[in-house]
């Protein structure tokens, strides 16, 4: 049976269902939940449900009252999702708000807030974020450009740094999460293979192998091959095992 597609332009409003393409382009309304082959928006978009798509490209301002699958997902402006969000590749441009998020490849640049963990095989952060949970990956990439806050990272390998790509997007960031301050990483405990660390202030550090860079405040380090320590950092205890 073949699915239909739907479109709006302007303003309207269409029912959930099953759909081969949903696009919407200037102020559109799903009442339900909504199942697409490829989902596009561009302005202000509402879903009153979740929404599981093959694709998805949106633009503009995004919600979605209940959770979020994707198999390829490319967003830019305001987002914001209720419930998960799960995605094989999923990169968002701009404010994010959402529950936990799962997936593949997951980047984001801008401001993230996320309640709860983050998992994936690749996370790159770049901007400004508070994750309520966890973030685990295989590789994390992480480059500050405001205060930020996570539970706990872990990871394969686990790069932190403090980034100057956003210039003047700094006290925009910072007033989105209520985070304002220079790029600074606070974290309970960061557990890994490889960390390389900078602007990382944390309860504990485990890793194989371990840089403390410029910035960082960590009370105890634990290795197992080798720890380089900056200068510029401080470490309260060291213990090799």
């Amino acid at each position: 049976m073949d699915r239909k597609s739907i479109s709006i332009a302007g303003s309207g409003k269409v029912e959930g269902g099953v759909y081969d393409r949903v696009k919407i382009s200037g102020s559109g309304k799903v009442t339900g939940d909504v199942e697409a082959e490829e989902f596009k928006g561009a302005g202000a978009v509402t879903v009153e449900g979740s929404l599981k798509a093959g694709k998805f490209e949106v633009s503009g301002a995004f919600k979605a009252e209940g959770a979020l699958e994707v198999e390829e997902g490319e967003v830019s402006g305001s987002f914001k999702v209720e419930g998960p969000v799960s995605a094989q590749e999923l990169r968002i441009s701009g404010a994010a708000k959402c529950g936990p998020i799962q997936g593949g490849y997951i980047r984001v640049s801008g401001a993230l807030k996320a309640k709860g963990d983050i998992e994936a095989d690749t996370v790159r952060l770049s901007g400004a974020f508070k994750v309520e949970g966890l973030i685990s990956a295989d590789r994390v990439e992480i480059h500050l450009e405001d205060r930020s806050k996570a539970r706990e990272l872990g990871g394969e390998t686990i790069q932190v740094r403090r980034g100057t790509a956003f210039g003047g997007l700094l006290s925009t960031l910072g007033r989105l999460l209520g985070t304002h301050g220079r790029g600074i990483l606070e974290v309970e405990a960061v557990e890994g293979d490889e960390l390389d660390l900078e602007w990382v202030v944390a309860e504990v550090v485990r890793g194989r192998v371990v840089r403390i860079g410029p910035g960082c405040r960590v009370g105890r380090v634990e290795y197992h091959e080798s720890l380089e320590v900056s200068p510029e950092a401080e470490v309260g205890e060291e213990v090799k095992g």
